[in-house]
């Protein structure tokens, strides 16, 4: 299956059906009580005083409403002023890691799920207090709670909640797809077929050079997922250690390495631009997590694209199709003022307990799931889907977010190989023995992917 996005169709909704969910209770109307804590407009906050709270952001494109969210807020409580402020990916953790115990960082910042086991071991989240959600609440009904992505690892305390749930797809330049003669009946389903059509879309100048990809992908993503798909995890039972030295890792990388330096269809330049790549029509076709239906609708309004599943060795989604994620919502600083951290977890409880706040802006808006139960069935959904490509590999989708530090580690070993094809064994060897290292600099990392719903499909070594 297939969505397809012509242009100006709108925001995708990337509707799962409930396969890791409960129930689906129908869409309430009461609006404002999504994290199982109704909220009550007050008199007043912070007893009437002037108060300012910043907002940090590193996305464009979603501080555009949580700017409307600000500005909601203070329009009920007009003695509260509420500065969103983009701060660059680069400069964005450093800044917070100094900032934050210094008591000179934002009340609120917002996560990314790379980043929560440092910043768990920092103590650089305040906890959420129960009086803005309710526990029981978000493990029954929010994605990610019972399966112990939300937890910080030592201690289990929860700081923030997810805006959603995302799998991988293939995203696909569909004018450049039928210049190059391609029809719905050669879309790919394995990886042979995919370097196939990614040859017959490649374009070069007159001296042979690429002009436009034919593939590009974020090469630690596609790692994971195409482990995953083989039947292999990505680390031992304990959770303690990289498995890497394997045939199913090796075929993965050898992928990446077939793509660059046999069919000549990626090159470094590309790679390294990623999905802005693709936005810019320097590659035909993307492998990338589905908030990328978002950052198109915002980013490449006038490119025809389509969207299909993601090719797996032999068009099986069995033994896994690839890895979920949960990309997740803001956090509040706990060094912040007293003060401050009051009125910071009101606002939280403003937009977080409001259902189209979740529905519309969170999750929509960002095409991903609706990471709330009783949202599922709500009209929205039906009204943007175009159609669920990812519902009939939901159950196939492995939870699990990488520590950053083994993220790193492993674009770095993609990185070597796109730049020398060579001794992809001794490649293997070095990154297993630095991301042990890594791994040895703390006692748990959060590492969930072996509660897998099929893991007695995957290989237990």
């Amino acid at each position: 299956m297939k969505i397809h996005l012509n242009r100006g169709a709108g925001m995708l909704a990337s509707v799962l059906t409930a396969f890791m969910l409960l129930s689906s209770p129908a869409f309430s109307d009461e609006g404002m009580q999504a994290t199982g804590v109704k909220y009550v407009k007050k008199d007043q906050v912070n007893n009437g005083e002037p108060i300012k709270l910043e907002y940090w952001e590193w996305s464009g494109q979603r501080a555009e409403y949580q700017r409307k969210w600000a500005e909601a807020y203070m329009a009920q409580y007009p003695n509260v002023e509420i500065d969103v402020v983009l701060q660059p990916w680069p400069s964005y953790w450093p800044a917070l890691i100094t900032n934050v115990p210094a008591g000179k960082g934002p009340a609120l910042y917002h996560m990314h799920a790379s980043k929560m086991s440092e910043f768990c071991d920092g103590n650089l989240m305040a906890p959420i207090p129960s009086s803005v959600a309710d526990p029981q609440h978000l493990n029954e009904h929010w994605i990610g709670f019972s399966e112990g992505a939300m937890a910080c690892p030592k201690s289990g305390s929860i700081h923030t909640v997810p805006m959603g749930a995302m799998m991988p797809l293939l995203f696909i330049n569909k004018n450049m797809w039928d210049t190059a003669g391609l029809s719905d009946s050669d879309i790919p389903s394995t990886w042979t077929e995919l370097r196939a059509v990614a040859t017959k879309l490649t374009q070069r100048d007159s001296r042979g050079r690429i002009t436009v990809a034919g593939l590009s992908f974020d090469g630690q993503e596609w790692i994971q997922n195409a482990v995953y798909q083989q039947g292999r995890y990505l680390f031992d039972a304990t959770g303690t250690k990289a498995q890497v030295q394997n045939p199913e890792y090796k075929a993965a990388l050898q992928f990446i390495s077939d793509v660059v330096h046999e069919d000549k269809i990626l090159d470094q330049e590309v790679a390294e631009e990623r999905h802005e790549g693709f936005a810019a029509k320097k590659s035909a076709m993307y492998i990338g997590f589905s908030w990328l239906a978002g950052y198109l609708s915002a980013n490449a309004a006038d490119m025809n694209w389509i969207a299909s599943a993601l090719p797996t060795p032999d068009g099986s989604n069995e033994p896994a199709y690839g890895n979920i994620r949960f990309a997740v919502e803001a956090v509040v600083n706990p060094f912040a003022s007293e003060a401050e951290q009051a009125v910071a977890w009101d606002f939280w409880h403003f937009n977080y307990a409001n259902d189209l706040t979740v529905l519309e802006d969170m999750a929509l808006f960002n095409g991903f799931l609706p990471p709330v139960d009783t949202l599922v069935d709500a009209p929205q959904v039906g009204e943007n889907a175009v159609v669920s490509v990812l519902a009939p590999v939901g159950q196939y989708g492995v939870i699990n977010d990488l520590p950053n530090v083994i993220r790193e580690e492993q674009l770095e070993l993609v990185t070597a190989v796109i730049l020398d094809p060579s001794d992809l064994d001794g490649k293997l060897a070095a990154s297993e023995k630095k991301q042990n290292v890594l791994l040895s600099k703390r006692d748990d990392w959060n590492i969930i992917e072996r509660n897998y719903g099929h893991n007695d499909k995957m290989i237990q070594d």
